[in-house]
C-alpha cells in the first residue's frame, strides 16, 4: 500500500523561504549607497540559488515530482558518483527524463517511506551573471511506518552547476558524490 507523506511538509515552509528571500532582497535594495549595483545583484543571485537549493530537498522529500523537475534546465543532468566513478545507470539527462525519474522513484522505491535530505550550508565556488557552481554536503535519511526512527541511507556532497534562465536560476548539472570507502 502506497502512503502519501506529502502533507508532512507544509507549504508554509516554502512560503517562509520565499518570505525570507523577499525580506533580505528588500533590505539589500534599500542598503546604504556604499553597496554597488553589482554587489546587490551578486547577493540577490546568491539568495535565489540558495532558495532553489532549499526547494530541491523540500520538493524531492514531499514527492513533488513536477516541482522537482522544474528546478532543472531543459538539458539538465543528474549524475551520481561512487569512489570517484560515475554510475552510468544513475545518470539522467534532460528535464523530461528527470521528471520521469522523479515520478518513478516517488511512486516506486520511495512510496512507502519518508525521505529527508539534510543539507549543509551552500558554498559558492563560482558565480557570475549567467552561471554558478555550488557545493553542499548532504545526509539522506529514510523512515518507514515500521521504523521507530529514521536511518541514514547515504551521505556525501552535491556539486551543482547553475544557469540563469528566463525563469530564474536552474540546475544544469547535479552531481551527487557519495561517501564510500573502497574495501
Amino acid at each position: 500500500m502506497t502512503k502519501d507523506y506529502s502533507h508532512m511538509i507544509s507549504s508554509k515552509f516554502k512560503l517562509q523561504s520565499l518570505a525570507f528571500t523577499v525580506f533580505i532582497s528588500v533590505c539589500c535594495l534599500n542598503a546604504p549607497t556604499e553597496v554597488s549595483a553589482e554587489e546587490k545583484n551578486n547577493l540577490l543571485d546568491r539568495m535565489a540559488i540558495y532558495d532553489a537549493l532549499t526547494q530541491y530537498s523540500y520538493r524531492w522529500d514531499s514527492k513533488d515530482s513536477v516541482g522537482f523537475a522544474e528546478l532543472f534546465t531543459e538539458d539538465g543532468i543528474l549524475e551520481r558518483r561512487v569512489n570517484g566513478e560515475r554510475i552510468l545507470s544513475a545518470t539522467v539527462k534532460g528535464k523530461d527524463a528527470i521528471l520521469a525519474y522523479a515520478k518513478n522513484s516517488h511512486q516506486g522505491r520511495l512510496a512507502d517511506r519518508l525521505s529527508r535530505h539534510h543539507f549543509s550550508g551552500i558554498v559558492f565556488i563560482e558565480l557570475n551573471d549567467a552561471t554558478a557552481i555550488t557545493e553542499n554536503m548532504a545526509l539522506i535519511t529514510h523512515q518507514t511506518e515500521n521504523d521507530s526512527t529514521a536511518f541514514i541511507v547515504s551521505s556525501g556532497y552535491y556539486l551543482n552547476t547553475w544557469r540563469k534562465t528566463e525563469k530564474g536560476w536552474r540546475i544544469s548539472k547535479r552531481v551527487l558524490k557519495t561517501d564510500r570507502f573502497e574495501n
